[in-house]
């Protein structure tokens, strides 16, 4: 019992440290962009207004960054959490490279952009410290004292051999993180992948992250999106046979959804497309009425309700399924050329409360 409420202990502030990292590193992130505003407003407006930006940026971080931060990096860091426990490493510098690591990983390691960077360092060093304070400085204690008792009874002994289950288990999660991760590593540093078939491209010419690039590697065309099939044959309806299973965010399902909806020769056949994965196409965004851009492309957008159908991908995992129920709709924006024959990017995005 002792070792699960120390456990929950680290789990907890783990948590709490995420969250306060993507709040306080939006929020410095933010500050050299503020410090001008009074320059550009009176008095008390100036004042008032950058009060209520600050806490924006508080709130954005809190709510919309973090649950990105804790879906992608609980598991990596409590495993690392767990093995500062197993060789009771109680010294705050340790932590201190530890969350900056964290935080370099999940903004995408900012090295070009100094204010920026210097955002991370700040904000690693804050959680670093509340970290260490709530749970780090006793590291490993509860332990110790778990093995000598454990070195004398039969129950404890088989506690331990649970332990190693455990630990093993989060093991092998780690591993899936770092074969995603050796990707990653992959497309931005030694070969970058090719297009596709049809070219997978972004709308406004955007660079391509590197989470866009792993989805066109592992997704090259529009077979490597669809449910396996006796045919080869890519007909009409074939194209509709996504395999959602396969999808586990939102840059793959960007890709596939490309590929597929690039297949055809026009968007006269988007509306039925969306339809037929169960969204709902907008009436002045289908493929009849599209919404004209100001440049003369077309849009057509759909909409899929996760409130009331639960999160369209990923479609196994119950905790990867919870933090991707806390937006409770899903919008798809698909923009074509101005001729409506050549789809010019996909866009997925969640509305969160």
């Amino acid at each position: 019992m002792v070792i699960l409420v120390r456990l929950l202990r680290v789990v907890l502030v783990t948590i709490l440290c995420i969250v306060d990292f993507a709040a306080l590193f939006e929020f410095l992130n933010a500050v050299p962009t503020y410090l001008f505003l009074p320059d550009h407003l009176e008095g008390g407006d100036a004042y008032g207004s950058s009060r209520m930006m600050f806490l924006g940026a508080l709130w954005w971080g809190a709510v919309f960054r973090a649950p990105g931060y804790l879906f992608y990096g609980t598991v990596p860091l409590l495993i690392v959490m767990a093995a500062t426990e197993w060789k009771s490493m109680k010294s705050w510098r340790e932590y201190l490279a530890i969350w900056l690591i964290a935080g370099l990983l999940a903004t995408g390691f900012p090295v070009s952009y100094p204010l920026r960077l210097a955002a991370v360092v700040v904000a690693a060093a804050g959680v670093s410290y509340f970290y260490w304070l709530f749970a780090g400085k006793s590291a490993g204690d509860r332990l110790q004292d778990w093995r000598t008792r454990a070195s004398n009874g039969g129950a404890l002994r088989l506690a331990n051999y649970v332990a190693y289950a455990v630990v093993a288990y989060l093991a092998y999660q780690l591993t899936g993180y770092l074969f995603y991760g050796g990707k990653l590593l992959w497309v931005t540093f030694v070969s970058e992948p090719s297009p596709g078939t049809p070219p997978f491209q972004v709308t406004h010419r955007r660079k391509l992250t590197a989470l866009q690039k792993v989805a066109m590697m592992d997704f090259p065309d529009p077979a490597s999106c669809l449910k396996r099939a006796e045919t080869d044959v890519l007909s009409l309806d074939r194209l509709k046979e996504i395999d959602w299973d396969r999808i586990d965010n939102e840059d793959e399902a960007d890709v596939c959804m490309f590929r597929l909806l690039g297949s055809y020769e026009n968007l006269s056949y988007a509306t039925d497309w969306f339809e037929a994965q169960g969204f709902r196409v907008f009436d002045n965004f289908s493929s009849t009425h599209p919404y004209i851009e100001r440049d003369g492309t077309q849009r057509v957008a759909a909409g899929y309700s996760i409130r009331k159908h639960g999160p369209k991908f990923p479609t196994k995992g119950i905790i990867r399924r919870a933090f991707r129920s806390i937006p409770y709709g899903m919008i798809v924006n698909a923009t074509w050329s101005k001729d409506g024959k050549k789809l010019l990017g996909v866009e997925t995005n969640f509305s969160t409360l």
